[in-house]
């Protein structure tokens, strides 16, 4: 999915630990451009982690959808008794 790289820039507020800011400037040159990147890195990984879940989820539901064909239902079973 990810997102639109050409998408305008706009400014944005942000409260961030003063010292953490500077020490993170005085490394990167363009300081926006490194959280952005961060920003984009982090987004892909949550991404990525709900594409894995949504396979697991999946996977799951086949894997009960061939039990049941296989053997039916308990409560099926449960009824006869």
């Amino acid at each position: 999915m990810g997102y639109d790289r050409s998408a305008p820039k706009r400014a944005v507020n942000l409260n961030l630990n003063a010292d953490l800011v500077e020490q993170c400037r005085s490394e990167v040159s363009n300081f926006s451009a490194h959280v952005e990147a961060l920003l984009a890195a982090d987004l892909a990984q949550r991404q990525a982690a709900a594409d894995a879940e949504k396979i697991r989820t999946e996977l799951a539901i086949d894997a009960f959808a061939a039990l049941y064909h296989e053997h039916g239902s308990l409560s099926e079973e449960m009824q006869s008794l």
